[in-house]
């Protein structure tokens, strides 16, 4: 990233000890939900979901919550290994992101249950495994999240959380983050939402919020997988499809979309080779457990 977008990055990057306040909502229609589960989890929601459920060691008959689920990716794969005998639940205040879970869960093994944000809809101790993922940095606060993850788990349960790397370790979002700004969209909340997305990043923090909701055995780790994408001139015209994109993209003029298109094809096109391109993406994994009797 330039200058310019390193500035960006210095001032919505929260200060150690404080969350700024996002929606709970993600998604600003069904429509980019459905755009997110057909291009985005595929790309790179499946392969962190994937680490996280080996991480997590989830089995057959495990009774797994999925909190914050979004689309839905991590429940459903969670639900194709715990199988007939375990009981999956994905809960979201997000009300799109429910709807096309629910849609594309085409067998049906996830309970997808609506979330307000506060506590859990769930009994306590009534869960093997609960996982979050990359859904964290949309809380004002991540400690309450985290304790009520801990509530609803047995004695020695296991709790995992994934959260995106810096911005600089996602090549995916660094160039659409510069695209934004030098396009003219840095006032459209585009920018901000890309740097919160990436902002609880930091190992001694992510540790210090587990131990703060009483969490034990905490331990945290990098997680680096090479995502591979359609061609440069094909994905960055997925981009205003997906969040936070898309809420602002109706509203841009034509100048504006082309300069978009043009600088996040400039950045990517390096990554391209022989009409696929490849990118590198990085994610923090929390494991932890709740405390046994």
């Amino acid at each position: 990233m330039d200058a310019e977008v390193d500035a960006a990055a210095q001032r919505a990057t929260p200060a150690s000890g404080t969350h700024r306040a996002r929606p709970l909502v993600a998604f600003a229609d069904e429509t980019s939900a459905l755009a997110s589960a057909t291009h985005f989890d595929p790309a790179f929601g499946r392969r962190f979901a994937e680490q996280a459920l080996d991480a997590l060691v989830v089995v057959r008959g495990a009774r797994v919550l999925d909190a914050a689920c979004g689309t839905g990716i991590f429940a459903r794969l969670a639900a194709r290994v715990s199988g007939p005998a375990g009981r999956v639940v994905g809960i979201d205040a997000d009300g799109p992101a429910l709807a096309v879970a629910r849609r594309v869960d085409i067998t049906g093994m996830v309970h997808w249950e609506s979330w307000d944000g506060g506590a859990f809809p769930q009994d306590d101790a009534s869960f093997d495994v609960v996982a979050c993922q990359h859904g964290m940095q949309r809380f004002a606060d991540p400690v309450p999240v985290l304790a009520e993850m801990r509530r609803v788990l047995v004695p020695g349960g296991r709790l995992g959380v994934m959260t995106w790397g810096p911005i600089e370790e996602n090549p995916a979002f660094a160039a659409q983050l510069d695209a934004a700004i030098k396009s003219g969209l840095a006032g459209s909340g585009v920018v901000d939402h890309l740097m919160q997305a990436c902002s609880l990043h930091r190992v001694d923090q992510l540790l210090t919020l587990a131990h703060e909701a009483g969490l034990h055995d905490v331990s945290c780790r990098t997680v680096r997988m090479l995502a591979t994408l359609p061609p440069v001139a094909e994905w960055v015209r997925i981009y205003p499809s997906l969040p936070p994109l898309a809420s602002a993209w109706q509203s841009c003029d034509q100048q504006t979309r082309i300069g978009f298109l043009n600088r996040a094809a400039e950045l990517l096109r390096p990554f391209e080779h022989d009409g696929v391109l490849r990118v590198q993406a990085s994610s923090r994994l929390l494991v932890a457990r709740a405390p046994a009797d």
